[in-house]
C-alpha cells in the first residue's frame, strides 16, 4: 500500500512553531489545571550504587546513595534523612539504617552476616518525602546472598528457559485493522528474565508469512504490518529449534493509533485511524499532550476528512529524557499513550584514562577526567572477570527512565552505556511495550498528591516540661551538635529542637539550671520524630538477580577472615585510636611550632595556663601584678622578648585575660618559639591557644547532674568498609566473586584527577565500576579495566 502523508493545518503549524501550540495561555483548561495541580509539588529521586549484586555470607555491602531533584536532576538539598532497608523474599525487614545525606550524597554499609540465608533480597533507599507520591521515585535493588557451605550450584534460569512468556503489544496500546500497526515484542521466562535472540514470524490464517523479526539479547523486538479485517493472525517463535505458537488477538475493528519514529534530529508523529472510525470521529476534537512529569504541552488534533495526520518535531523541542505522549478524546478521557525517550541534553562524562603506581604494600590508582566539579564518585573495585556485579540499573537509567515506567526494567543500564543509535532504537522498542507511564491520569484528575510526609532534616525532639522553677535547661553536646541552652519563659510547657543528628545510639543528655545557676536533673517528657524505620511499599516488583553461580570449584572455607569474625571490631578500635594521630598530623602540616592536643587528664592536672607556659618560657608577675611571658632566646630584630599570644586566632593584647580561661575549655595549644611564619613581629615567638566551649560542658557532665534520654532512632555512621581475607586469590571463586575494595566518597581535584589507594591486589587486572554526579547535574557511569602489570 502506498502511504500518502497528509498534513492538517494545525499539526503542520506544530512543525513550524511547536512552542506556540502550548495551552499556557489557557490556564483555566481543566486538563491543564489538573496536571498543574498534580505536578506542582517537587519530587525527589533516589539512586544507590551497591558494590556488588551477589554477596557471600561474611562480606560487607558498601553503598553510596544519590538523592536528586526529579525536575532539575541535580542534588537535592531539601532532605538529610535517608532510610535504607533490606527485605527478604517475604518482605520482612532484616536490616535497616538511617543515614545522613550531605549535598545529595550518603554513604554506609551493611554486614552480610548470620542474619542472612541463601536467597534473594531487596535493598531500598528512600526519603520520607517520597511517600507522598504515587510514582515510585525511591530506589529498589534486588541482590542475592550465597552461603557457600550450603549452595548447591544450581542455576534455576536454565530450568525455566522454556517456560515462555511472550507478549506482542501494539504501539500506544491499540492496533486496528486496515492500518499499518507496530507491535513491541517481549520474550521472558517464568521468573521475568529475558529470553534472548528469539526468531519469530507473523502468520495469517492461511499460514502465509507476513513478516519476520528477531529479538535482541534482552528479549525485546518489534514488527510492523497492516492487518486485514477478514483474517486472523498468529505469531510463531523459534527457541532452541522448538516452535511456539501464539495468537495475535489484540487487533480492534475501530480506534486510533499513535506511531513515533526517530530520525537523527527529529521525531515523526503519526496519528492513524481507519475509514470506519473516521466516519464516527470526524466531528470530534482530540488533543495530544506531551509531558515529562513537570510541564504539559497540548496540541489540538482534528480528523476531519483525514485518516492519518503526520508531522515532525525537533528533538531539541522535546524534554530531555522521557516524553509521555497521550491522546485525549472529546470527553477529555485518555485513550492511548506512547512513551518516547530523548537523549538530547543528558550530560555525561564517561571518558576516563587511568594510571597507577606502587607504594610499599599499596597501589595508587589515578583516574583522569575531563572535568573537575564532581560532587561525588563511588567505585567498586573487583576482579576483571567478576560475575558478582550484575545490577539492572546505573545512575542514568534510574534517574531518567525507571521512575517514569510502570514495570521494572531488566538491564536498563545497557541503554545508557556507550550510547549509540542501535541502543536508542533498542530503548524505543522497549518503550513500545511499556503501555501507560507511572503518571496515572485517573490520579492526575482525581488524586493530586497531598503533603502528609515532610522533608526531614535530622531528628526533631520536643521536651515537655513537667515541673521547673527556672525554666532554663542545657543540652550537652553530641558528636554532631553543640551544647545548647534553652531559656524558656515562665509558664512555657515545652522546648524543642530540629536538625538534631545523634549517631550510633548516642543519648540525649539534658540538665536544668536551678536558681543559683547550678545544674540538676530535669523533669522532662521527651518525644522524638522520626522514632522508627518503617518500610515503603513497592509500586512495581523488582526482577531477581541471576548469580550465574555454577561450575565453580569451591571449598567450604573461602575466607580466612570476614565480618563474621571479630576482626572488624578490632579495626574499628584501631580507627578510633588513629583519629587523634590524624588530627595531630593535619595540625602539624599547617604549623611552624609544637602542637599539644589536650586531653581530660591534662585539663584536670594543669592549674592554669601560666603554669603550663612556664615549661617553655620565663613567666611571672611584675611589680604591678600583671603576668608576663619572656622568651630568653628571642631572635627579634626589634628587641622584643615577649612572644605574641593569640586566642582562637585573635591577638590577646592583655595577658591578664589568660587567668580567666577555664582549663576545661582548652582544645590544643601551639608553641612556636622561633616565631617563623609571623614575620618580624614573631621574632620573640608565638603562642596560639584554641578553646572549645563544648569541652567544658562535657567535663561538667561527670557529676551526673543531668538526665540521659534514650533516642529511639539515631543515624548510622559511615564506617570503614571491611574487605574479607580469602584463602586463595588464584581460585575461580575469587576471580568471579571476590572483593578488592569499595571507594565510597571520592572527589575530583582541580586538575580533573581522582586518586585512591588500595592494598596491592594479588591479581593482574582489576575492573572499576564507577558512578557519580556533579552539583550541576552532570553524570558519570562507566567501567574501567586497569591492567596492573
Amino acid at each position: 500500500m502506498i502511504k500518502k502523508l497528509k498534513f492538517f493545518l494545525i499539526v503542520t503549524f506544530l512543525f513550524l512553531s511547536y512552542s506556540n501550540i502550548i495551552y499556557a495561555q489557557k490556564p483555566n483548561d481543566s486538563l491543564f489545571k489538573a496536571f498543574a495541580s498534580y505536578s506542582k509539588i517537587s519530587r525527589e529521586i533516589t539512586f544507590a550504587h551497591l558494590n556488588k549484586s551477589t554477596y557471600i555470607k561474611g562480606e560487607t555491602m558498601g553503598f553510596t546513595s544519590y538523592v536528586l531533584d526529579k525536575k532539575s536532576k541535580k542534588p537535592s538539598l531539601l532532605t538529610t534523612n535517608l532510610y535504607c532497608i533490606i527485605e527478604d523474599s517475604n518482605k520482612t525487614i532484616v536490616k535497616s539504617k538511617l543515614i545522613k545525606i550531605t549535598n545529595g550524597v550518603a554513604n554506609a554499609n551493611f554486614n552480610i552476616d548470620t542474619t542472612f540465608t541463601s536467597g534473594d533480597y531487596v535493598f531500598k533507599a528512600y526519603t520520607n518525602w517520597q511517600k507522598n507520591f504515587n510514582e515510585q521515585n525511591f530506589y529498589t535493588q534486588p541482590f542475592k546472598v550465597l552461603n557457600i557451605d550450603k549452595e548447591n550450584n544450581n542455576n534455576n534460569t536454565d530450568i525455566a528457559k522454556h517456560s515462555i512468556d511472550a507478549q506482542f503489544l501494539p504501539e500506544s496500546g491499540h492496533a486496528i485493522y486496515d492500518v499499518e500497526n507496530t507491535f513491541g515484542v517481549i520474550t521472558k521466562n517464568k521468573y521475568g528474565n529475558s529470553i534472548a535472540n528469539v526468531s519469530g514470524k507473523v502468520l495469517d490464517s492461511e499460514n502465509n508469512i507476513i513478516i519476520s523479526f528477531k529479538t535482541n539479547h534482552l528479549g525485546i523486538g518489534r514488527f510492523s504490518f497492516t492487518p486485514s479485517s477478514d483474517k486472523k493472525y498468529n505469531v510463531e517463535l523459534n527457541i532452541d529449534e522448538k516452535k511456539y505458537l501464539f495468537k495475535l488477538n489484540n487487533i480492534e475493528k475501530k480506534g486510533v493509533t499513535l506511531n513515533l519514529k526517530r530520525t537523527n534530529s527529529k521525531v515523526i508523529i503519526s496519528l492513524k485511524t481507519n475509514k470506519k472510525t473516521q466516519r464516527d470521529i470526524k466531528n470530534e476534537a482530540y488533543r495530544l499532550t506531551i509531558h515529562n512529569g513537570d510541564k504539559l504541552e497540548i496540541i489540538e488534533i482534528d480528523f476531519r476528512n483525514k485518516t492519518e495526520i503526520t508531522s515532525l518535531i525537533n528533538l531539541s523541542k522535546l524534554n530531555t529524557g522521557i516524553n509521555v505522549f497521550t491522546l485525549f478524546n472529546s470527553e477529555n478521557k485518555p485513550i492511548l499513550e506512547r512513551l518516547f525517550f530523548n537523549y538530547n541534553g543528558i550530560n555525561t562524562l564517561n571518558k576516563v584514562t587511568s594510571s597507577f603506581s606502587k607504594l610499599a604494600d599499596s597501589t595508587i590508582i589515578n583516574l583522569k577526567f575531563d572535568a573537575s566539579n564532581y560532587n561525588n564518585l563511588s567505585i567498586s573495585v573487583l576482579p576483571e572477570n567478576t560475575r558478582s556485579y550484575n545490577h539492572h540499573h546505573n545512575i542514568l537509567s534510574y534517574t531518567f527512565l525507571q521512575p517514569y515506567i510502570n514495570s521494572y526494567i531488566e538491564n536498563a543500564k545497557y541503554y545508557f552505556t556507550d550510547i549509540s543509535s542501535k541502543k536508542m532504537q533498542s530503548l524505543d522498542n522497549l518503550l513500545i511495550t511499556q503501555g501507560w507511564s507511572s503518571y496515572n491520569w485517573f490520579n492526575i484528575f482525581n488524586n493530586p498528591p497531598k503533603v502528609n510526609y515532610v522533608f526531614e532534616k535530622g531528628i526533631y525532639f520536643k521536651a515537655n516540661i513537667n515541673n521547673s522553677k527556672s525554666n532554663k535547661f542545657i543540652m550537652y553536646p553530641t558528636q554532631n551538635n553543640k551544647s545548647m541552652v534553652f531559656d524558656t519563659s515562665i509558664g512555657d510547657s515545652k522546648f524543642e529542637l530540629r536538625d538534631f543528628y545523634p549517631i550510633n545510639n548516642e543519648k540525649l543528655n539534658i540538665a536544668e539550671f536551678n536558681k543559683k545557676g547550678d545544674l540538676k536533673k530535669p523533669g522532662l517528657y521527651i518525644q522524638f520524630y522520626p522514632s522508627k524505620i518503617s518500610s515503603i511499599k513497592n509500586k512495581i516488583e523488582v526482577l531477581k538477580i541471576n548469580s550465574n553461580f555454577k561450575n565453580i570449584n569451591t571449598v567450604n572455607n573461602v575466607f580466612l577472615s570476614s565480618n563474621l569474625d571479630k576482626t572488624q571490631k578490632l579495626d574499628e578500635v584501631y580507627i578510633e585510636s588513629k583519629k587523634k594521630e590524624k588530627r595531630l598530623e593535619k595540625l602539624r602540616r599547617s604549623s611552624w611550632g609544637k602542637i599539644d592536643i589536650w586531653n581530660d587528664n591534662m585539663r584536670e592536672r594543669t592549674p592554669n595556663l601560666m603554669a603550663y607556659f612556664s615549661s617553655y618560657f620565663a613567666t611571672g608577675i611584675d611589680s604591678k601584678g600583671n603576668p608576663y611571658i619572656i622568651n630568653r632566646n628571642a631572635n627579634s630584630l626589634t628587641g622584643r622578648t615577649n612572644p605574641l599570644v593569640f586566642l582562637n586566632d585573635l591577638p590577646l593584647l592583655d595577658l591578664a585575660r589568660i587567668s580567666s580561661i577555664p582549663m576545661t575549655t582548652i582544645d590544643y595549644i601551639e608553641i612556636n618559639k622561633s616565631g617563623i611564619g609571623e614575620g618580624i613581629r614573631g621574632g620573640a615567638g608565638v603562642i596560639k591557644i584554641y578553646t572549645n566551649d563544648n569541652l567544658m560542658v562535657s567535663n561538667n557532665s561527670k557529676g551526673k547532674n543531668y538526665k540521659s534520654y534514650k533516642i529511639p532512632l539515631t543515624f548510622s555512621e559511615d564506617k570503614k568498609f571491611y574487605k574479607p581475607v580469602y584463602t586463595s586469590y588464584t581460585s575461580d571463586f575469587f576471580k568471579y566473586y571476590g572483593v578488592i575494595d569499595w571507594i565510597s566518597n571520592l572527589k575530583i581535584n582541580n586538575n580533573g584527577i581522582a586518586s585512591f589507594k588500595i592494598e596491592n591486589p594479588k591479581i593482574k587486572s582489576i575492573k572499576l565500576f564507577i558512578e557519580g554526579m556533579t552539583n550541576d547535574g552532570d553524570f558519570i557511569s562507566t567501567t574501567k579495566v586497569v591492567n596492573l602489570n
